[in-house]
């Protein structure tokens, strides 16, 4: 049976003072810890998660002040809060040395037990409320976790009908249909497969999904690369998964478009994919090549392919902008906010 009690830490190097706190602290709700010196109080700390420290400020060896900047010091126990007990009330540079050391309260011997176990009562309350929230969250993410793992078994599933379908078509422009919008499914199954290995559900790192994703158009347009190089550049991006699918989806538009057309009769070449932070709130994707070019008089929003009417479409869901560059080749220039989520 799991213990739910709050575990209380009591520190006196005097056994009669540990007496008279566990005296006034018993309670079914709490599992006080006794340490007489500060190495048993940071054992117990080190054993078991604590909900409060009631510290006395007068120890031999190393003093309650000392201890405690050694608990606000650890990343473990630097939110434990610090209950100081001292006999000798000096001045208020006492009680300023106190917090200083990280204290979130201070009392004095004799200690008045109504307001005694009323603070404790508010820090053990504060512990179960973030322990279960803890345990709330937790569960949230297992959750997603397997939401995501379905999602992009689902999508893989739907890609291998997909395949199948195209296996059975003599028609070639069906069996063409069938593997680009193959292809986007598998845009939209990577991007569930990196947030389930990364445990991040709020952002993608944009520059490894497009990596990977190259990867995968290189297989499902196997090239010569002694004949087309792909030549990759990429920053750290993050976006958040609304942004980062239609992002990918635009780049394997064009990236796939480039291997099947920009170097038709055996020419050889090279597609570029760039992708950098410009400042905290702006990223820029680029995708180039230095092949046939694109027909005199291109206006990608009277495009007839399937492919080039989609880009507009994940333009706009990015709330980006699109610039089609001059040749000798293909150039897109992609430019879109991050919301400051950029990194390098």
């Amino acid at each position: 049976m799991v213990d739910k009690r709050a575990n209380i830490l009591l520190v006196d190097d005097k056994p009669q003072n540990l007496l008279v706190l566990e005296s006034i602290l018993d309670a079914p709700e709490y599992r006080l810890i006794r340490a007489h010196n500060a190495n048993q109080a940071l054992e117990a700390l080190l054993a078991q998660d604590i909900a409060a420290i009631v510290l006395d400020v007068e120890m031999p060896e190393m003093s309650g002040l000392e201890l405690a900047r050694l608990i606000k010091g650890c990343k473990k126990t630097e939110h434990i809060p610090i209950l100081f007990l001292t006999a000798r009330f000096r001045e208020d540079q006492d009680v300023l040395k106190g917090y200083g050391a990280g204290a979130v309260d201070y009392l004095t011997k004799p200690v008045n037990s109504q307001i005694l176990k009323s603070k404790v009562a508010v820090f053990a309350e504060l512990f179960r409320t973030t322990q279960a929230l803890a345990a709330a969250l937790r569960e949230k993410e297992t959750l997603l976790k397997e939401v995501h793992h379905r999602v992009k078994n689902n999508l893989q599933i739907i890609s291998s009908f997909l395949d199948l379908q195209a296996g059975r078509s003599q028609d070639a422009g069906a069996r063409a249909a069938l593997a680009e919008s193959q292809g986007r499914m598998r845009v939209m199954a990577l991007v569930h497969q990196l947030l389930y290995e990364r445990n991040d559900f709020s952002r993608v790192d944009l520059g490894e999904y497009l990596e990977r994703l190259t990867q995968i158009a290189l297989n499902a347009y196997p090239m010569d690369p002694q004949r087309i190089a792909l030549k990759l550049e990429m920053t750290k991006v993050y976006l958040d998964l609304e942004r980062a699918i239609p992002c990918a989806l635009l780049a394997n538009e064009l990236v796939t478009n480039a291997f099947k057309h920009a170097f038709p009769g055996g020419r050889r070449g090279a597609i570029g994919l760039s992708l950098k932070a410009h400042g905290d709130r702006e990223a820029v994707l680029t995708v180039c090549d230095d092949g046939v070019g694109l027909p005199p008089g291109f206006d990608i929003d009277a495009a007839a392919s399937l492919g080039f009417q989609l880009v507009p479409l994940f333009v706009d869901q990015m709330h980006g902008s699109l610039r089609v560059g001059p040749g000798p080749g293909a150039c897109f220039e992609l430019r879109f906010p991050t919301s400051g989520s950029t990194g390098r």
